[in-house]
């Protein structure tokens, strides 16, 4: 598997990237043996603490991502915490994923059963009091919101189980997805609560 470390806003040396590569894929390796690649960030978390960021991904089209973050006093604590979260939600979702990567990832997501919709995905600033205000004072559409950045994205198709796994493994607070039984735009969530909720959005009248 390859390993990429870096830092932001921080120094990473010698010494913190081989701990990452030795301990991150002997662990990953134990449940996630398909991964091919993990971007481990550094940052500073306030004035005295580190956060680390894994996200592991299998590199192909239809696969799962793993996502997890850690924060301590130092970096390698941080480290070890953001490790430890990926390899339980691994652990946890073990013979799941191995059912949808054998029914429905890799290779088998470009089949015509298993395509894709393309979306665009943007980056908006929150709706403060400010922003409020200047859509009040503003002539133009108020529907119009500032775009900080844009990518191209896609909608899977997928069971509410494989996408509710899907959304926990990348540690996303919401998940679109299309619905593999019926066909219609759906989206789970985490409530406040601690459940989760479901949309299913029916085209018929």
């Amino acid at each position: 598997m390859k390993i990429k470390v870096s830092g932001s806003n921080m120094e990473v040396g010698n010494s913190l990237s081989s701990y990452v590569d030795d301990n991150l894929d002997k662990e990953i390796k134990k449940f996630f043996e398909n991964a091919i690649s993990a971007d481990v960030v550094f940052s500073k978390e306030g004035a005295h603490m580190v956060k680390t960021t894994i996200v592991i991904d299998e590199g192909v089209k239809g696969s799962v991502k793993i996502k997890s973050d850690g924060i301590a006093s130092d970096a390698y604590g941080s480290f070890n915490e953001a490790s430890q979260k990926a390899v339980n939600q691994i652990r946890r979702y073990k013979d799941k994923i191995k059912n949808y990567r054998r029914n429905f990832g890799g290779v088998k997501s470009a089949e015509p059963d298993f395509k894709l919709l393309d979306a665009k995905k943007y980056v908006i600033p929150p709706l403060n009091h400010d922003v409020f205000k200047e859509f009040e004072d503003s002539e133009s559409n108020q529907d119009e919101v500032k775009i900080i950045s844009e990518k191209s994205t896609e909608i899977e198709k997928l069971s509410v189980s494989d996408a509710i796994m899907k959304m926990d493994l990348a540690n996303l607070p919401a998940l679109i997805f299309i619905n593999r039984e019926n066909g219609n735009i759906n989206a789970v969530y985490h409530r406040k609560d601690g459940n989760i909720s479901w949309i299913d959005h029916s085209t018929k009248k």
